[in-house]
């Protein structure tokens, strides 16, 4: 229903931009989510895509837009822009957001910008900037209720009436002492529901959930994911409270990291491509087979090298297929696994060898069960005993080595504070393949008496 909606919007737009009915196109821009607007921007021209974002009425529209769209469409649409409808647009923006759209414009666009901000007396943003990328302090925003512990429940009602109408998450009422340090919480509705003239501090939860700033943001995202929180407070080192981290930020997280695994593991980058061009597209892949590219060269020495013992027995080039096939998917298998439950935080780097030998016993069981059937299968085709221990042994022996490869490699990965998404790319699978191959001819030498 949704890809329906969205396709239909996409083909209104285009036929109202060929008909250059602008007063519909405005009226359609301005009922649409920004979302939907998003998923349009990317099927249309740059020049298309200027021409419907200048008809979007409002910098508060045109901000949300901005916050929705692929970095290089954003990065067309503020190269050029006014500067002071793009002071207009961050001054609509909520702090997080406007500290990631700085950062993403050239140095000197983005200080002329903090300095407009500073002199107009906005240094919540310039206060986030310092923390660094991809931390708490940094997707947090600091609009949110704050109310002293010795308040009675009316003077907080009045309180929140007067001064947070229009604050972004008004379900959490956090109490600080006199030094701003964060000792409990409330709710709305717990509010309403004592006599007037309690105080905060009896009604509060003390036990309370908080971050650092200078926390990853997916360690935060797993908190808010983990306790089911619409929002999560984030504290310096004084535990002063600053801001606060909201659940649609820590969505944004999650989708845009679990991307990032699964083209790392596939070996595709670590963003979209299917918005850029051919070329930049290559760019991004090029790297990332260029570890399948050295491992391919290195297993066609490795069978080089047994090239007399293919001459001799050219059946033995009929399993090479199948016992790289079947080690390379265990192995992508093992290391998935990995991946995943490190991100997730179901499984960490104290666990190692528990993991280890886990999947290795896997490996063992499946090789055992696969090296049955694939050597029965060599017995039955070749009719040589020999043949068949081989292939089997070698497959045995490849998922094993394989499931050890898959589970070791990422969890080594992280121990050393690398992405372990990468290790489930070419890098696993490019030395799962030259492991398979070395193995099955060292075992089918010994046995063939080659």
């Amino acid at each position: 229903m949704s890809n329906d909606r969205n396709r239909i919007l996409v083909e209104s737009i285009k036929r109202l931009l060929r008909r250059g009915a602008t007063s519909h196109l405005t009226k359609i821009l301005n009922m649409a989510h920004a979302a939907d607007l998003s998923i349009v921007f990317r099927s249309l021209s740059r020049s298309n895509q200027k021409r419907l974002f200048d008809l979007i009425d409002g910098p508060e529209k045109k901000g949300h837009l901005l916050m929705e769209l692929d970095e290089d469409i954003l990065l067309d649409l503020v190269e050029d822009m006014d500067m002071d409808l793009l002071m207009e647009i961050l001054e609509e923006l909520a702090e997080d957001d406007a500290a990631d759209l700085l950062s993403l414009l050239p140095e000197e666009k983005a200080d002329l910008l903090l300095k407009k901000m500073k002199e107009k007396g906005l240094e919540d943003l310039e206060d986030i900037l310092k923390y660094d990328e991809e931390t708490a302090g940094r997707i947090m925003v600091t609009d949110f209720i704050a109310l002293k512990q010795d308040m009675t429940v009316k003077e907080a009602i009045e309180h929140i009436q007067k001064e947070h109408q229009d604050v972004e998450m008004p379900f959490y009422l956090y109490v600080v002492d006199e030094y701003g340090r964060l000792v409990g919480v409330s709710s709305l509705r717990q509010l309403v529901l004592v006599p007037p003239e309690t105080q905060l501090k009896e009604i509060i939860t003390t036990d309370v959930i908080s971050v650092q700033t200078h926390w990853d943001q997916e360690e935060v995202a797993r908190i808010v994911a983990r306790y089911d929180f619409l929002a999560v407070p984030v504290v310096d080192e004084s535990h002063r409270l600053v801001g606060i981290v909201t659940v649609d930020d820590v969505i944004d997280i999650l989708r845009r990291e679990a991307t990032e695994d699964i083209l790392k593991m596939a070996g595709a980058g670590e963003e979209f491509v299917e918005t850029k061009s051919v070329f930049k597209s290559t760019r991004i892949r090029l790297p990332w087979l260029f570890a399948s590219c050295v491992g391919g060269i290195i297993a066609f020495f490795v069978i080089g090298h047994f090239e007399g013992e293919l001459t001799q027995f050219a059946y033995l080039a009929a399993f090479i297929p199948v016992i790289m096939g079947m080690g390379g998917n265990i192995g992508t298998q093992s290391s998935t696994i990995v991946v995943r439950g490190l991100a997730t935080g179901r499984l960490h780097i104290r666990d190692i060898w528990r993991v280890v030998f886990k999947e290795l016993a896997v490996g063992l069981i499946l090789g055992v069960v696969y090296g049955v059937f694939i050597g029965t299968v060599a017995q039955v085709r070749f009719s040589t005993m020999a043949l068949a221990v081989s292939v089997g042994l070698a497959l045995i022996c490849s998922m094993s080595v394989a499931a050890l490869i898959g589970s070791f490699v990422p969890m080594a990965f992280a121990r050393f504070h690398i992405d372990p998404a990468v290790a489930t790319g070419p890098f696993v699978t490019t030395s799962i393949d030259i492991v398979s191959v070395f193995f099955y001819f060292q075992i089918a030498t010994v046995l063939l008496g080659i």
